[in-house]
């Protein structure tokens, strides 16, 4: 086995990534301080004038000014939402953050993905998604502290708070460095040495920042050479098998339930027999923990074990569980007159506490983290803002989309929802077979994985 990667001599690439990664406390903690942001997502994602902007804004002005860009707009929303005393105020605020939140969620992938090294590229992209799940883990107990409040702020202190996590963010990025990649098909290349050499910890003339230089400037003039690339270009030749992964994973992501699982947390605790709002709430704190567990283990090990063992390794656990849960509740719980669910057993009870747990660990682990990686590092420059936005799109569109049906399920069955959601599960563990691995392959290697 190769020894692991030393992430030690990228101390100073790691730092810069962290930090941006507080973003996903920004972006994240929306959903889950209030409910009806989906509608937010809806517009935003609704919107094909607005999606072109965003794609062109990522590529004109590099994905450091286009998060700085996002943290601006979307701190405009939370604010509205902060002093806002109507409704039309209210759900101004929430589209307008929403479109924040989705530049934020296509740059900083983006920007992690191009200033890594190969070796240790999956942890630095991964650090994201670990503060997207430490988010929603604050999200939870945040709520939870605030519920008790009888006055306004019970609803206002949440978006207070994430108000100052996107202007501090907003401000750190200005002291960041722009990416390399981005600096060289702009055709300022000294700039993009220099970074290089800053992130790589190494002088200018070192032997591998020399290498890494030619490497990626050869790759991006043959691509300039090219001209203008345009969205059709995802769905022609080795970019068709790119953008078909990209998209079966964010299909993946979405329609396996997670969403909706944790949108919902306290009304399925509530069906599974806790009668209390407070311990309702508590439980679905446990989702939050057990989701940054499971964010934990693969961002340590994701460079070792590889994205596809993970990925199936998850999905599988996924599809038990969710098959599990809705078993239980098939055999142990019946509806009553007024349309609430009635669990007839405490130990199923328990076990869909436990399922849901596991659940949340297991997406958390794979697909969580490894459907923003993947997408981030496949596509060439040329293509890599367009695929990861549309992929991206896709994911918030079908997330919607479960959150909608998944109170239809309930209103029917207390059981069709999961096994719906398992299913899906598995159609996604006997697909994501025919992923090919990218672990330890550099951006610019990828066009010779997919010409294979």
């Amino acid at each position: 086995m190769a020894a692991f990667p030393d992430i030690n001599a990228y101390l100073k690439s790691v730092l810069l990534v962290m930090t941006l990664a507080l973003g996903g406390l920004g972006a994240l903690s929306s959903a889950y301080f209030c409910g009806k942001v989906s509608l937010a997502l809806t517009v935003h994602n609704r919107s094909f004038p607005l999606k072109d902007f965003e794609l062109h804004l990522i590529d004109k002005i590099g994905r450091k000014y286009s998060i700085i860009v996002s943290c601006f707009i979307f701190a405009i929303g939370v604010l509205m939402q902060v002093i806002g005393m109507k409704y039309g105020v209210l759900l101004a605020g929430r589209i307008i953050a929403g479109i924040g939140n989705g530049i934020i969620t296509n740059s900083i992938p983006l920007y992690h993905s191009e200033i890594a090294p190969a070796d240790i590229r999956g942890r630095l992209i991964s650090l994201y998604t670990v503060m997207k799940s430490f988010g929603t883990l604050i999200g939870y107990f945040v709520t939870y502290g605030t519920s008790f409040l009888v006055t306004s702020w019970g609803w206002r202190a949440p978006w207070l708070i994430e108000l100052l996590l996107c202007v501090g963010l907003g401000i750190f990025s200005f002291t960041l460095p722009f990416s390399p990649r981005w600096l060289i098909y702009q055709g300022r290349d000294e700039e993009s040495l220099q970074v290089l050499s800053d992130l790589r910890e190494a002088p200018i003339t070192d032997v591998n920042i020399q290498a890494e230089f030619n490497e990626i400037k050869q790759e991006l003039d043959y691509e300039r050479s090219l001209g203008q690339a345009t969205v059709w270009e995802l769905f022609q030749g080795t970019n068709r098998k790119r953008t078909l992964i990209s998209f079966t994973l964010a299909l993946g992501a979405a329609l396996t339930g997670t969403q909706a699982v944790r949108y919902f947390a306290p009304t399925v605790f509530k069906s599974a027999g806790l009668s209390s709002v407070s311990s309702s709430l508590v439980a679905t704190c446990g989702v939050g923990a057990f989701g940054f567990l499971g964010t934990l283990v693969t961002v340590t090990f994701l460079d070792r074990w590889g994205r596809k063992p993970i990925l199936l390794s998850g999905t599988w656990m996924m599809c038990i569980s969710m098959m599990m849960i809705g078993a239980m509740f098939q055999a142990f719980s019946h509806m009553d007159a007024q349309g609430n669910i009635i669990m007839t057993s405490v130990p199923a009870r328990n076990a869909i506490m436990a399922f849901l747990f596991i659940f949340s660990f297991c997406y958390s682990y794979s697909l969580g983290i490894v459907s923003f990686v993947v997408p981030s590092e496949i596509f060439n420059m040329r293509c890599r803002a367009k695929g990861c936005a549309l992929t991206f799109s896709i994911f918030w569109i079908f997330s919607i989309f479960t959150t909608l049906i998944m109170p239809v399920f309930s209103a029917h069955s207390a059981s069709a929802a999961y096994f719906f959601f398992g299913a899906c599960c598995f159609v996604a563990g006997v697909w994501y077979f025919f992923v090919p691995e990218s672990k330890d392959i550099t951006l610019e290697q990828m066009e010779q994985l997919f010409s294979k």
